[in-house]
């Protein structure tokens, strides 16, 4: 682990202890002329050291004139396109390697690879068994015959396949990470010049876990260096508290992490939208500095156990000012998330829902929100899932209703194989730490392939969807928006979570990945879920009459609609309805009249030389403003040599040549721009919504 300083009048030294046979390992690989493609293996619990040393790897590699390369797993594991991506976004902004012209991703990533040793450093790597697949079969064997060390860090370490593969198993190192040792924790101790009494106790007290330990020497020592603290150095913690957090920062810096626990991640721009007096670089590098911070490429992070107990405090202590910069963290995160990309909009998502978890359901049926639980990195469904989800499924129908009304009980089974077989995208797991799924749900994406299965498994649904089916059925795979759950389960026999609270995870992960502009659809006849939907915003939009007597009850079809809708309103109105009486208002005083979102935009633009129809557009008339100057507004934004932020290039090429020249067909356009039409028309999309942010500043400019 490492020591890392506060900065202010208590500057200890930066040490690391504990490690041994780990950067041994990795320097024996660095220095031996033999090495070839090799993995490393770290796991541990969360605050055991891991991201510690992988950044202690980094150094060594970088001091042997090896090439470097950092992931990070949540953000770019996802898929192969975004690991590639990422890799290829290293390898330009560290070592100024470009890709030609024409080049395959993969070529060039593996290419790069191959030139010399390299080392790859992934942490948090949950999310890995999205494309192990892809990775084992495709990716590493290019590299089989070169000299490259992955390091992958996770809490869970890597599947047991990737042990006993037999090609890949004998090139893995395991390396589980455990508590330090007495004899480490004393001699870490030692190092941060600590009086002799206190080694022993604290490590008594402290467990060896690396983040308490680090957290406790923090505010010992500055107890100790400090003469306004008193000679007595007071009760040891025993265990994670918001006073650990609050002595071992300044007042300054304490305020400045109570804001940053609203956060995600920010920089100190960003710390000082809703900061009392600005943090100066020097407070902002003595953030950076506490042991319980992380640098990464957004700004700066809390640890999720401790950016809990802060807000906590925060609401304890002050809950008027906590509701105040709650309400601007909000803003701001909503600010970022209309310009996000999916994966960036989906850490939004959960970690606003997070800052109001209070106003979701509590005490509810299915799903109980008020417990404080963390479902973690999302991790997708994989194939050997499958069986554990047929035991929740049958486990769970006896005892509790978490089934489909629709399909008969004899074909849950098979509906869930089905779905698994020709929609596996459409199931959503949640998970423990050990990556074992505790609750899922698992539904149709409804596009022309999956009707049949819809008709075959739930005919009734078909009714519910009368209005909708001919577009459906001519609809690509890969146009759809749509979800239609139709089974559900959690671990009714876990022995640490109840039934309601798994719901709550399952409904939370849910509602994260439908964020990113899709809709899904429920439909139920229980009265419960009928009241969780209504209370989670959900829309009425259909009925019909169960097996089509009264008696029976009544099917709703139930929709939540992110296609239309932002996620930042929808929140609003979660709160609008839950919340107390006199609750400030969400809304700022200062937001235009009128937003120009990525619909719009694309109506903007597809009446762009129609003056009188584009004169009747809502969003002008809104306004008060006249079609031609919208017109002159769009042509100089697409056609100016400095496109404005966030529109890009790319995004100014694509929305001139599908809308403003016309002269090629989408999949003529998707050839022109070296993509496929699937990622042409997700850049198109990202495109009309950085138009309709750039059109909102710029039109709100103009309004009469």
């Amino acid at each position: 682990m490492e020591w890392i300083p506060t900065s202010g009048p208590y500057v200890p030294r930066r040490h690391i202890v504990g490690f041994t046979r780990e950067l041994a390992s990795f320097k024996q690989w660095l220095t031996d002329s033999n090495s070839t493609t090799s993995l490393f293996d770290v796991s541990g619990i969360g605050g055991i050291g891991k991201t510690t040393l992988l950044l202690e790897m980094t150094k060594a590699a970088a001091q042997a004139g090896i090439l470097t390369l950092w992931l990070d797993g949540q953000s770019e594991l996802a898929t192969s396109g975004a690991f590639l991506s990422g890799l290829e976004a290293s390898l330009k902004i560290e070592y100024g390697r470009q890709r030609e012209p024409g080049l395959p991703l993969l070529s060039f990533v593996v290419g790069e690879l191959t030139r010399q040793r390299s080392v790859l450093l992934i942490d948090n790597c949950s999310r890995l068994t999205g494309i192990e697949g892809w990775l084992m079969s495709s990716f590493l064997p290019k590299l089989s015959g070169a000299e490259v060390l992955f390091v992958m860090a996770s809490r869970g370490g890597l599947p047991i396949q990737w042990h006993t593969s037999p090609y890949w198993g004998h090139r893995i190192q395991a390396f589980p990470l455990s508590l330090l040792t007495r004899a480490e924790v004393l001699d870490y101790l030692h190092r941060c010049g600590l009086d002799d009494m206190l080694r022993t106790d604290i490590a008594r007290k402290t467990d060896g876990l690396p983040l308490l330990l680090a957290m406790t020497a923090d505010v010992l020592y500055s107890r100790q260096s400090n003469p306004d603290a008193g000679a007595g150095l007071g009760e040891i913690p025993g265990r994670l508290s918001a006073d650990i957090l609050r002595e071992a920062a300044s007042p300054d810096l304490y305020q400045a992490l109570s804001v940053l626990s609203l956060l995600p991640a920010a920089d100190q721009a960003t710390l000082n939208r809703l900061m009392d007096a600005p943090l100066e670089a020097a407070g902002y590098y003595a953030l950076g500095n506490l042991s319980f911070v992380r640098r990464t490429a957004c700004g700066l992070t809390l640890h999720h156990v401790i950016a809990g107990l802060l807000r906590s405090d925060f609401a304890q202590r002050d809950a008027d000012q906590f509701q105040v910069r709650r309400q601007q963290a909000f803003q701001l995160l909503a600010e970022q998330f209309r310009l996000a990309d999916v994966r960036q909009q989906r850490g939004i998502a959960a970690h606003i829902l997070e800052l109001y978890r209070e106003f979701l359901p509590s005490a509810h049926a299915y799903a109980d929100f008020s417990t404080a639980l963390n479902p973690g990195v999302h991790t997708p469904f994989r194939p050997e899932d499958l069986d554990s989800l047929q035991q929740l499924l049958a486990a769970a129908i006896s005892p509790t209703n978490w089934q489909s009304e629709l399909v008969h009980a004899q074909e849950y089974s098979a509906l869930l194989d089905d779905i698994a077989r020709y929609s596996p995208e459409g199931i959503c797991v949640v998970r423990d730490d050990s990556g074992a799924p505790l609750a899922f749900c698992a539904g149709f994406w409804l596009h022309g392939s999956t009707l049949s299965m819809l008709d075959r498994y739930a005919p009734g649904i078909l009714a519910l969807l009368s209005d909708e089916q001919a577009t459906l059925r001519t609809l690509p795979r890969e146009l759809t928006d749509t979800l239609c759950v139709l089974l559900a389960a959690v671990d009714v026999r876990h022995p640490l979570y109840g039934p309601e609270e798994l719901g709550a995870l399952l409904m939370r992960q849910w509602l994260v990945e439908m964020t990113s502009g899709l809709r899904g659809i429920m439909i139920t006849a229980d009265p419960q879920l009928k009241g969780l939907f209504q209370n989670l915003g959900f829309q009425k939009m259909g009925h019909i009459k169960l097996n089509g007597t009264e008696a029976e009850g009544e099917l709703i079809r139930w929709e939540l609609d992110f296609r239309h809708q932002t996620f930042d309103k929808w929140v609003k109105e979660i709160i609008r309805q839950t919340g107390p009486a006199g609750l400030p208002s969400l809304i700022p005083r200062n937001e235009p009249r009128a937003k120009v979102d990525g619909s719009a935009a694309k109506q903007i633009l597809e009446l762009l030389f129609r003056g009188d129809e584009m004169d009747q557009l809502p969003v002008v008339q809104t306004l008060g403003l006249r079609g031609s100057d919208v017109r002159n507004c769009v042509q100089n934004m697409l056609t100016t040599n400095e496109a404005p932020y966030p529109l890009t290039q790319l995004d100014q090429s694509i929305l001139r040549a599908v809308y403003l020249q016309r002269n090629r067909n989408k999949n003529q356009l998707a050839d022109d721009f070296h993509m496929s039409r699937t990622t042409f028309y997700r850049h198109s999309l990202q495109a009309l919504e950085h138009m309709g942010h750039v059109l909102t500043q710029a039109l709100s400019g103009m309004e009469s």
